[in-house]
């Protein structure tokens, strides 16, 4: 194996595991925050919420709902691309699904770029995207150098 294969083989499989921790917590964390949005509508179909607070109620359980699925779906996608791209690591053969759930990241990832830069222009956000796309970079080079050189 030359050293090309073999630093792609311990990047995918580095960043895999670390995709399937990330991706844990965020299921963790989705599952979290939808079962706390049901507690406030529950709260506030119970009555336990005064009418003058309902509109400010009615608005933070919607959303902490979206944001709990939008986290619950992005954790699922992070343990999926960990997965596959560990898999792929051990076994070459199986690079096709790590490599294409890498290019979807990837492009996300960019994708989120842009909508935090012409949204909000936080520079945390924009670093954090940054990072993000490091990592799905990464992820997609040793990926990519897998299968075309296995």
């Amino acid at each position: 194996m030359n050293e090309k294969i073999r630093n792609a083989k311990s990047t995918l499989k580095i960043l895999g595991i670390l995709s399937i921790v990330l991706g844990a917590f965020g299921i963790i964390l989705g599952v979290m925050s939808v079962a706390g949005g049901g507690l406030l509508a529950g709260g506030i179909a119970s009555g336990e919420v005064s009418s003058s607070e309902v509109d400010a109620a009615t608005t933070a359980t919607g959303l902490v709902l979206v944001a709990g699925i939008a986290l619950l779906v992005s954790g699922i996608f992070s343990l999926l691309l960990g997965i596959f791209s560990v898999r792929a690591s051990n076994d070459f053969s199986k690079i096709g699904p790590a490599y294409t759930l890498a290019i979807i990241d990837l492009i996300l990832s960019v994708v989120g770029v842009i909508v935090n830069f012409v949204g909000t222009m936080n520079v945390s956000s924009l670093l954090d995207g940054a990072v993000g796309i490091v990592f799905s970079a990464c992820i997609f080079w040793a990926a990519k150098t897998i299968r075309d050189n296995a």
